[in-house]
């Protein structure tokens, strides 16, 4: 998996935190996560659609005009590929709006959004308590060797496998540190129940937000807060998703889709081949500029991740012909105006 830049500063934050005496504070500032166990009739979401992640991004890549095909394949199968990896449903409708989804990342930002777990609530205002004092603050379900699991009663019943009907959270954790970053860190990460094939990757997902404390609120998603989110999911077959959004003067989303380490034999061969846009790929970058309106698109088939450096024999370097490695485009166009994030 790839590690990103959110999750490193995150630490260093923790670090930080550490020094900061919370021990010495008061009542106020002790960690207040407990263990979180629920139960639902369904992971799958169908209401409030527009409160899902990449709501806006599902959109937003719909061609500015219908008569471009090359730009409605790729409109089609950015949604199809976010679907492969967020179990998203789409409505026959033009453009496509989502009709539903299930997966760990939508499901944790609905429970914390509205409000349906007790102990992330109080998470929430441990928080705002904390930015209102001006003092560090950190909710941890691992400092507190507390656990997070959802249990979807319907899959269960069902007799499903146990992966589709318990979700487990081994980190879910919201931190302020206004002596370093000034920033609320949100990260949660879930990893597949159940066994899998020995030299697998086991699915898993994560995703890391920073809020502005000042915009920060103990109600509803806060996507008014939001600056930088950032995120990966892997999904079985050796395919990783991961992306970076930008809230706040750049305004862009990035995925990159391609091969887990596994699936690229530790970077040294291209990933799992899927299909896009009429072609055969076995990685896909798309950047979304939302104030631009332009969608553009990155791909390459058969190239390593790595590839030997000439000028240092036997040492790796990173391929340029990668596609997650390229600065121009393999292709690009005008995208519809939605009126979001712009």
């Amino acid at each position: 998996m790839r590690h990103s830049c959110i999750f490193a500063v995150f630490s260093l934050a923790l670090v930080n935190l550490g020094g900061c005496g919370l021990e010495d504070t008061g009542p106020s500032a002790l960690n207040p996560a407990t263990n979180v166990d629920p139960v639902f009739s369904s992971f799958t979401l169908t209401e409030q659609t527009s409160t899902t992640l990449f709501h806006d991004l599902s959109l937003a890549v719909e061609p500015a005009t219908s008569d471009n095909s090359q730009a409605s394949a790729m409109a089609r199968d950015i949604r199809q590929q976010l679907s492969a990896f967020l179990t998203i449903a789409y409505n026959e409708v033009t453009p496509p709006t989502i009709a539903s989804v299930r997966n760990p990342l939508d499901l944790m930002r609905r429970v914390i959004g509205e409000g349906e777990i007790a102990n992330f609530v109080e998470a929430r205002q441990y928080i705002s308590d904390r930015i209102d004092a001006g003092e560090a603050g950190e909710y941890s379900n691992t400092t507190n060797d507390v656990s997070v699991r959802f249990t979807d009663q319907g899959a269960f019943e069902e007799g499903l496998p146990v992966a589709d009907y318990e979700w487990r959270y081994p980190i879910v954790k919201w931190v302020y540190t206004p002596d370093t970053s000034n920033l609320v860190t949100r990260v949660f990460t879930w990893v597949s129940s159940g066994t899998f094939p020995e030299g697998s990757t086991r699915p898993s997902a994560t995703l890391g937000t920073e809020f502005l404390p000042r915009d920060f609120l103990t109600t509803g998603y806060n996507d008014q807060a939001r600056l930088h989110s950032e995120g990966s999911i892997v999904i079985e077959g050796e395919r990783e998703m991961a992306f970076v959004r930008e809230y706040d003067g750049l305004n862009t989303d990035t995925i990159n889709i391609d091969g887990t380490d596994i699936g690229t034999n530790q970077g040294t061969t291209g990933g799992p081949e899927f299909s896009f846009a009429g072609e055969t790929v076995d990685c896909l970058k798309i950047r979304m500029l939302y104030a631009e309106q332009r969608v553009e698109v990155f791909t390459s088939l058969d190239q390593p991740p790595r590839v030997e450096n000439p000028d240092n024999p036997g040492e790796l370097m990173s391929n340029p012909d990668y596609c997650l490695n390229r600065d121009a485009s393999t292709h690009s166009y005008q995208a519809m105006n939605t009126g979001l994030r712009i």
